[in-house]
């Protein structure tokens, strides 16, 4: 029986799946301007940087680290984001969620299958540009060259989707409560941006906020693999490894729990 069921949900999100990339493939321009919007703000961070050290600073990483941290940071930023909230909210609150409800499957599929179609058209959009960004500073990147370190990387990028698809999971959850979930949705928004590397290097941060960076949950959505990517000996990682998969499944067991106690109160006839 469950296997019948692991099938029969494998077999939806193949479908869903197909659906959304199709539906996306009908706004390639839109994918190509945001993805070169991604490689702008790269460049910028990439040029300040850089400036900075040759004017005298002297951050507490190597150029040729912040200079690689840079260049993949879009990257990383893009495979583990997630929008899901503000459209899980709207449909609890308007009663399209009562589609959902009846079919013999999670109702999460469809959001999973927009999350992964709508990542790989961006990933085949910014892949060739970020070639493109890391050209002219190839002489600084310090990339690794063995297989399992790239797999240790494909590993935490995807701890970290989940990481940030369930929080985004949790702030939609609340408009079972709330009609209007949108400050929360922004604030949180904002908190990964800053506490997540997105925006500045962790590693670049005053000393004094070291501990608190190094166990908040955000970190391990951004700059935690690109570290698992950079570090020069994987051993350091194990602490970090085992604080990631905490924090995924916290934030995977408190989605559940949101979502379960937020469908009792449910009454499915919108706003």
């Amino acid at each position: 029986m469950r296997r019948r069921a692991v099938r029969r949900t494998a077999s939806v999100l193949g479908s869903l799946l197909r659906q959304e990339i199709q539906m996306i493939a009908q706004y390639r321009w839109w994918l190509l301007a945001m993805q070169a919007s991604v490689i702008a703000t790269s460049l910028i961070s990439v040029l300040v940087w850089r400036g900075a050290i040759d004017a005298g600073a002297r951050p507490p990483v190597t150029r040729s680290y912040l200079t690689t941290y840079l260049v993949v940071v879009g990257l990383v930023t893009m495979l583990t984001s997630s929008w899901t909230a503000k459209f899980l909210a709207d449909s609890i609150r308007l009663g399209g969620l009562n589609a959902w409800l009846v079919r013999p499957c999670s109702t999460h599929l469809a959001a999973v299958a927009n999350n992964i179609a709508e990542k790989l058209a961006k990933l085949a959009t910014l892949l060739p540009l970020i070639l493109a960004l890391a050209i002219p500073f190839h002489g600084d990147l310090a990339l690794p060259t063995h297989p399992g370190r790239w797999l240790l990387f494909a590993w935490t990028v995807a701890m970290g989707a989940t990481l940030i698809f369930s929080v985004d999971v949790i702030v939609g959850s609340l408009a079972f409560w709330w009609a209007d979930v949108t400050a929360v949705d922004r604030f949180r928004q904002l908190a990964t941006l800053f506490l997540s590397g997105a925006l500045i290097p962790l590693a670049v941060m005053p000393a004094a906020w070291g501990p608190f960076l190094a166990v908040q949950p955000f970190g391990y959505a951004v700059a935690f693999p690109i570290r698992a990517l950079l570090a020069s000996d994987p051993a350091d990682l194990q602490v970090g490894l085992a604080l990631q998969g905490a924090w995924v499944l916290l934030a995977l067991g408190a989605a559940r729990l949101t979502w379960r106690r937020g469908l009792r109160r449910y009454s499915g006839a919108g706003a």
